[in-house]
Parts: structure tokens; C-alpha cells; sequence
């Protein structure tokens, strides 16, 4: 008794270690983590964060019906933004004025140039006629009014990209207009939404920041939204508010399914012991058991991913199996008059080898996927690996312990035994029915579109157009040289080529858009424009040529600019992204494209241009963390067969050494491979994609399916009792599994009620094998084994 003490006072220190190496564990929801660290993807990403540092501002939306109080909160916002020590920038207008002023610089040279001659012409008209020896039969040359120019300014590549950017034309940032003197406000077209966008010293990659953010937004906007009419909303958008409100509705139903698959779990566990000293028996050794478990793991990796998360639940599963098994044949020897200790030691003899079978098959299983370059599989490989023997090993130190220490209940009277359920025929034709879905299984489908599973608190439901192509998703591109990036933007690829890969339109921004390279050439255009224009005024006035002088008026403010566009000029949210941190200019842009980001087949065709990109131009780097997407589920896609095969390859050594027998390797692979079979196809018939979220539940059906035909195939050469104690076990692990995947059809996240759903079904479908089929598969048994 006192080593049993010892050792369960030694168990729980060592997890109580556990659990406090355990808080270092953290969880990369980045896309990022899924792929190689040397991904061209992931280091493109890196090298532009390097060289730009640009993230994803801080955009705040006021909806009301009221266009000029919506600006005028808008302001209040930016005011209360401006002070926070985040802060890098406050946008509620495009702040394009001083680009606009200099518009006649983005006209092509030839057209400022045919403009300046019809300038002379027409001052040479003025000077005929105010001559009696000079004789003009035409008509006086008609100068360029502000349609026309502004026609010329929008029709010119800076002039198309500004107006894509902000849906503003030269017309409206010019401020020539009457009524049109203050900068235009950040507003959608009716004035009924406007925004404000903040710049800030942090990312909305880092959820914890992300939250902060949105708290501290959410202090300020909710006390002057309820002081504002009843309509009036505001509400922040974009990442920083997916991210926190995804996490604390994650974290929510997760706290509500960690209640009800507790309380499921338990009742399982009455159900099947009806003794509540079993709960502590089985808990004890499995909580303890993970814990170290994952202290382990985070000594090895503080940062998992969200696919190898699952690992996690792969070790509970598994860990509860372990502890089961040796419960209910420890039960099951002490309904024969066995004490404690020796109903402990009895119980540990009789399963050790099927515990360290099931164990090993399901890690080699795993540990197969460590080889994979898919960082998704490859960290949920070895972290399941380990975990699985760590936890149980450490079940079959502490069990023995924990029952001596507390015994239980006997139950004397209870002495039943296995039917035997052999149906060579029947399970022969379920063999086949297993051959025929095959097709059907193969022809299981993967959800694209992301947003299908966003949780509906997500969207905001107010208007964003102002965003205009601003909105849409981007990729940066950085490049060694000014020549290397002009290179790249004069390849049709680029244009054309995005057309035919994307099927849409792009908008390229650049330096050498924005500031026209001929700007000298254009200088010395306007200066003689403008002269020519002081000559003929004075012809004008001289002769009171009033339809002259009107021309005159509306051409010449366009042609009063105080020299050509520089980067002084731009407003923050353009130079962010063409100006790097060094001060370069023209070695960077950015690229828009009308595409949703949460649709995994269109980021695929944005990832495969991409590539092409940099294929083509291996002096500029080309960066889309969106696009990240479209090269995680291609490679999830393609490697899930490859996984799954690995997984089947390491079940078949794995038994094969440990059990030396063809005929068990086979059935165990047999069952497994049905169970599998049967999963997929049922996932096909009832028409459940796969996706990021409930694929996790795969490789926990695939683990516990294995573990529980090694148990049934190994039972098979025991005792009636001692297969009657598995058969139970494997019904009670498999059931307490489904019971806490069907705790998520609760969830109000439909990726979690997603993942519960294929949870249940999977785990369903192997108990039906393993305890029917798999049963019916093996011949009559013999008294004393096979």
C-alpha cells in the first residue's frame, strides 16, 4: 500500500509538472504553420513583412441614415484612434488632393503636348485677328475644357488605378468644383456607411492583440453608438473582428462541450461499470497520463498547429481506451474472487501485450505521417506518437496503483462470457460490400468555400463598398531593383495572364504608375502651356474675347501645379505599400484582386499565377498570405491518400512484428481498411464535405479504429471472460468518444458541429466493424485460442 501511495503521489507531481509545462503550449492558427518553413510561399511572406512591415488595418464602420453625422463620428473615431500609442496612421479620407492637384502630370505626353499646340494656335487666332493685314477664315481653336481632361486623367494608368482604389475620378479629387473643397470622406456612394481605418504597431495574426484591439474599440464605439439614434451602428470589421469573435465563440461552445462530453462520458462510464469508484479509477490514471503527455510536447514544441491540434484529442481518446481495458478486465478478475492486487496484476498480465500491440500499430500509423513535408501532418505524427506511448505506459505504471489504493466495488455474482458470433459468409459479403464502396468513397468531396463555416455573429452586415478594390484580397511583390519590378509589370503575365489564370480583373499599383517617368519631359510641356496661357489672357483681355477668357478660366487651375507628384504626396495607406522601410521607392506595389479569400479553389488558381510570377521574374518576390489557402487544401488534398497509406503501412508492420502471424495482420488490417472504406462512403452518400475543421476527426476514427481491432483480434485466443471484458471495453471506449464528438453537434460554430458530425459517424461505423464484423470474420474459437 505505502508504494502504491507513493507511486500515485509521485504520478501526480510529475503531472502537476506536466500542467505547467503545459501552459507554454500554444496554438499557430496561421496557414503559414501548415507548410515547410522553407515554403517559397512562407519565406516570400516573411521577406516582404521584413521589408514593408505592412499588416491589415484597423477599419471601423458608422452606419446610419444621417450621411453627415456618419462623418462626423467617423472623425470622433479617428480623433480618440490618433492617440493611442498603436497608432502609425489614421485614414477617413483617401487624402489624393495633393495627387489630384498634379493630375495633368498622369496625361500622356503626346496629349499635353497636341494641348500646349492648340494653346499657340489659339493665341496665334488672337493676334490675327487683332491684325487688319492678317485675314482667318477658320474658326478659333477650341482648348481642352475639364471634361475632356479629366476624361484623359482617368483614362491614363494612374489615373485607372486611383479611381479602382478609391472609386474617385479626377473630377472628384480635385477640389475644382464648387461644393467640392473639403477632401471626400471615406463614405460609401449614398453616404450612409463611412469608415475609418487605423494603421497600427501590431498584427491581427496575434489573436491575443487582435482581442485587445477589439476591446479597446469596442470601450469607445458601444457608449457613443447608444448615444446616438436608434440606427446608428458601428462596428468594427475585417480580421480584427473575425479572429476574436471565431475564438470567443470557439472557446464558448467548447466550454459547453467539454460539460456535456464530460457528463456523457461519465454516464458512459456508470453505464458500463455502475460503480462511481471506476470514474476515479479510470481518471486518475488518464488525466495524470496526458498531462505529462503534453508537457512532454511542449518542452519538444511550444507552437502547434490547427491540424496537429487534433493530436491532442487523438491522446484522450486513447488514453481513456487504455485505462477502460485495464478496468474492465481488472472488474472482470475481481468478479472471480480476486483481490485487488492480484485482480490488478492479473489484469495487467492478461492485456499488456494487446495495450502495447494497439499502442505501437497506432503510433507507427502516426509516426509515418512525421515524413510528410506537410507541416500540418507531420507534427500531428510524431505529437501522437509520442503521446500515445507515453500515455500508456504510464497507464500501465499507475493503474495497479490507483485500483490498490482504491479497490472498488466486487461484483462476484457477475461471470459472463463472449457469444460467439462467427459468420464466415456473412462477414465475407460484408468484405465485399466494403469492395464495392470503394469507388464511392474515393469520390469524397473537399469544401472550398471556407465561409460556409463561419459562425453567422461573424458578419457585420453593413455596406463596405467604400473599401472599393482596397477590399478585395492582395498579393505584395518587393524586388531586388527598380528594373527588376518594371520588368515584371510590363510582362503581360501580369495583366493578361491574371485575367486568363484568375478570371478577373487586377488592379497592379506601383511607383512607376504613380510618379510618370517622363515627368521632366512633361515639366517643361506645362511651363510652355502655361505661358502661352499668360499670352494669350492678355490678348484676350486686350481684345475682350469673353469666350476666350472662359476657356482660359477653366483651364488654367489644371495647369497651375507646383511641379510633378513626389512621394511627400502620397497618403499613408499608398506609401505602406510603395515605399519599403529603408526608404526604396519603386521596388515595391501591391496587387489587388477581386477574389474572396475564403474560397480555397479560387486561392489555388491565385497561388498556381503566383508561381508563374515567380517563375518568371526570380528577382522579385511575390507574397499573398491569402494565397496561402489555395497551397494548404492542394496539399492537403493531394497528401491525404499518402497519409492515410502511410498510416495503413505502419499498422502492418507494427502487427506483423508484434505478432508474428500473418492471419492476425490481416484481419486487423482488414477491419481497419473497411472501417475506413465505409467511413468515407457514407461521408459521400449523405453529401458531408471534408474541410480544415472536421478533418481532424479522420485521424482519431482511423487511431481508435485500429486500436479497437487489435483488442477483438487479440482477444480472440483468451478466455470467454476475457473476451467478454474486451468486447466491453472496446464498446465503452469507442462509445465515451463518440459521446464527446457528439457534444459538438451543440456548437454554434459550423465547423465544430461539422467535426462533431463526422466524429460520430466514423466512430460509429468501426464499433459496428470491430464488435460485429470483425467478429463474424474470425472462425469458431477454440477453448484454449486459435
Amino acid at each position: 500500500m505505502t508504494r502504491s501511495l507513493l507511486t500515485l503521489a509521485l504520478a501526480l507531481a510529475l503531472a502537476s509538472l506536466g500542467v505547467w509545462t503545459a501552459k507554454r503550449l500554444q496554438l499557430d492558427t496561421g496557414l503559414e504553420a501548415l507548410l515547410p518553413s522553407d515554403s517559397v510561399s512562407v519565406v516570400s511572406i516573411d521577406e516582404t513583412r521584413e521589408q514593408l512591415g505592412l499588416e491589415e488595418p484597423l477599419t471601423v464602420l458608422v452606419s446610419s441614415e444621417d450621411a453627415e453625422r456618419n462623418q462626423e463620428l467617423a472623425q470622433q473615431l479617428a480623433d480618440v484612434f490618433e492617440e493611442w500609442p498603436e497608432t502609425l496612421w489614421v485614414m477617413t479620407s483617401y487624402g489624393l488632393d495633393d495627387l489630384a492637384e498634379r493630375a495633368l502630370y498622369y496625361v500622356d505626353a503626346d496629349t499635353l503636348y497636341e494641348w500646349s499646340e492648340l494653346a499657340e494656335e489659339a493665341l496665334d487666332w488672337e493676334v490675327c485677328k487683332a491684325s487688319p493685314l492678317c485675314v482667318t477664315i477658320a474658326d478659333p481653336p477650341e482648348l481642352p475644357d475639364s471634361d475632356k481632361i479629366r476624361e484623359a486623367v482617368d483614362r491614363s494608368p494612374a489615373g485607372t488605378v486611383l479611381h479602382q482604389l478609391t472609386g474617385q475620378s479626377a473630377k472628384k479629387a480635385g477640389g475644382n468644383e464648387a461644393g467640392d473643397e473639403q477632401p471626400r470622406a471615406l463614405c460609401n456612394d449614398d453616404g450612409s456607411v463611412c469608415a475609418v481605418q487605423v494603421m497600427l504597431d501590431g498584427s491581427p495574426g496575434n489573436l491575443s492583440f487582435a482581442r485587445m484591439i477589439k476591446d479597446r474599440v469596442e470601450s469607445v464605439t458601444m457608449p457613443l453608438a447608444q448615444s446616438q439614434p436608434e440606427a446608428t451602428r458601428i462596428e468594427v470589421i475585417g480580421r480584427y473582428r473575425v479572429a476574436p469573435i471565431e475564438h470567443e465563440i470557439i472557446v464558448d461552445d467548447l466550454r459547453l462541450v467539454s460539460i456535456l462530453a464530460a457528463a456523457g462520458a461519465l454516464l458512459v462510464v456508470l453505464m458500463f461499470f455502475r460503480d462511481l469508484t471506476a470514474v476515479i479509477q479510470l481518471m486518475v490514471p488518464m488525466l495524470s497520463g496526458l498531462a505529462v503527455a503534453i508537457g512532454l510536447i511542449a518542452l519538444i514544441e511550444p507552437e502547434i498547429n490547427i491540424i496537429s491540434a487534433s493530436a491532442l484529442a487523438i491522446l484522450a481518446g486513447m488514453a481513456i481506451d487504455f485505462g477502460i481495458h485495464l478496468l474492465m478486465h481488472y472488474q472482470s478478475a475481481r468478479a472471480e474472487g480476486l483481490s485487488p492486487a492480484p485482480a490488478a496484476k492479473a489484469s495487467v498480465q492478461e492485456l499488456w501485450v494487446s495495450l502495447l500491440v494497439a499502442g505501437l500499430t497506432t503510433a507507427c500509423g502516426f509516426g509515418a505521417l512525421s515524413m510528410t513535408d506537410f507541416q500540418g501532418f507531420s507534427q500531428m505524427g510524431w505529437m501522437a506518437s509520442l503521446g500515445i506511448m507515453v500515455t500508456l505506459l504510464w497507464t500501465l505504471a499507475v493503474f495497479p496503483s490507483m485500483v490498490r489504493v482504491l479497490p472498488g466495488r466486487t461484483k462476484g455474482d457477475l461471470r459472463p462470457q463472449a457469444k460467439d458470433l462467427s459468420a464466415r459468409r456473412l462477414a465475407s459479403a460484408g468484405l465485399i460490400a466494403g469492395l464495392l464502396a470503394i469507388p464511392l468513397a474515393m469520390k469524397i468531396g473537399f469544401e472550398p468555400n471556407l465561409s460556409k463555416l463561419q459562425p453567422q455573429s461573424v458578419a457585420h452586415g453593413l455596406d463596405a463598398s467604400m473599401m472599393r478594390a482596397r477590399g478585395n484580397i492582395n498579393a505584395l511583390y518587393v524586388g531586388e531593383s527598380r528594373d527588376a519590378v518594371k520588368e515584371a509589370l510590363d510582362d503581360e503575365l501580369m495583366t493578361e495572364g491574371a485575367r486568363e489564370a484568375l478570371g478577373v480583373e487586377p488592379v497592379v499599383v506601383s511607383a512607376q504608375v504613380i510618379f510618370p517617368e517622363d515627368a521632366g519631359e512633361k515639366t517643361d510641356i506645362l511651363e510652355d502651356l502655361r505661358a502661352t496661357l499668360v499670352r494669350a489672357r492678355e490678348k484676350a483681355v486686350e481684345r475682350e474675347d469673353q469666350e476666350l477668357l472662359a476657356e482660359l478660366d477653366e483651364l488654367e487651375p489644371w495647369v497651375e501645379v507646383e511641379g510633378p507628384p513626389e512621394p511627400n504626396h502620397l497618403p499613408p495607406w499608398l506609401a505602406a505599400t510603395l515605399i519599403l522601410k529603408d526608404g526604396s521607392l519603386g521596388k515595391s506595389g501591391i496587387i489587388y484582386v477581386p477574389l474572396r479569400g475564403s474560397n480555397a479553389e479560387a486561392m489555388e488558381r491565385m497561388a498556381t499565377w503566383l508561381d508563374r510570377l515567380r517563375a518568371a521574374h526570380p528577382a522579385v518576390t511575390f507574397a499573398s498570405a491569402a494565397a496561402l489557402l489555395g497551397e494548404v487544401t492542394p496539399a492537403l488534398i493531394a497528401d491525404s491518400p499518402w497519409i492515410v497509406a502511410l498510416v495503413f503501412v505502419g499498422l502492418i508492420i507494427a502487427t506483423a512484428v508484434a505478432s508474428r502471424s500473418f492471419v492476425v495482420t490481416r484481419d486487423v488490417f482488414l477491419a481497419t481498411s473497411l472501417s475506413t472504406i465505409l467511413f468515407a462512403a457514407v461521408l459521400t452518400v449523405f453529401g458531408i464535405d471534408l474541410h480544415l475543421y472536421n478533418l481532424l476527426a479522420v485521424p482519431v476514427v482511423i487511431g481508435l479504429a485500429v486500436d479497437g481491432a487489435v483488442h477483438v483480434r487479440w482477444a480472440y485466443s483468451g478466455s470467454p471472460r476475457e473476451q467478454h471484458a474486451t468486447y466491453r471495453a472496446v464498446a465503452a471506449s469507442t462509445l465515451t468518444s463518440m459521446v464527446a464528438f457528439g457534444a459538438l453537434l451543440t456548437a454554434d460554430s459550423p465547423g465544430l458541429r461539422s467535426l462533431g458530425e463526422v466524429g460520430v459517424i466514423g466512430l460509429g461505423i468501426s464499433l459496428v466493424v470491430n464488435l460485429i464484423w470483425l467478429r463474424a470474420w474470425l472462425p469458431p474459437r477454440m477453448p484454449h485460442g486459435a
